[in-house]
């Protein structure tokens, strides 16, 4: 997904960027941003809301959709996707580079009289949990 060793707010960036993108793609494609999902059916929450998906297809034999997938994509509308991807970009927000030689990230403990908890904000443990949620892997660190 990334070129080793690339910057992790770049690639962080970019996925949510991507993340955001398809979400509003969604939203665009059906109608609405808020959707449910009842009686196997996910919908779009508006009057008379579209039934955006009524079941799963498996080769040639039609299979209703379980419940439990239709939650799950119900929870998983452009409106949460959206929601997470402003919270993440706000915890983005607070942690970074200190200064233009990166003397560490200012939002694990640094501060004017004591020592960054890491050395580079490439290693901030907040930033590498937020990248792992959309595909960082331990070899493009």
């Amino acid at each position: 997904m990334t070129a080793q060793g690339e910057d992790i707010l770049a690639y962080l960036d970019r996925a949510i960027t991507a993340t955001e993108r398809t979400a509003h793609a969604a939203a665009d494609a059906v109608g609405g941003d808020r959707w449910s999902g009842a009686d196997r059916e996910v919908v779009v929450d508006l009057p008379g809301g579209d039934i955006i998906a009524d079941g799963v297809t498996y080769g040639d034999m039609y299979e209703p959709m379980k419940q439990q997938a239709s939650d799950h994509i119900a929870l998983n509308d452009p409106a949460s996707v959206l929601r997470r991807c402003a919270a993440d970009r706000k915890l983005i927000a607070l942690h970074g580079p200190v200064g233009e030689w990166d003397l560490g990230c200012k939002g694990c403990g640094f501060n004017n009289q004591e020592e960054s908890m890491v050395d580079r904000y490439q290693d901030c443990p907040v930033l590498r949990a937020l990248a792992e949620g959309y595909g960082w892997t331990e070899g493009e660190r």
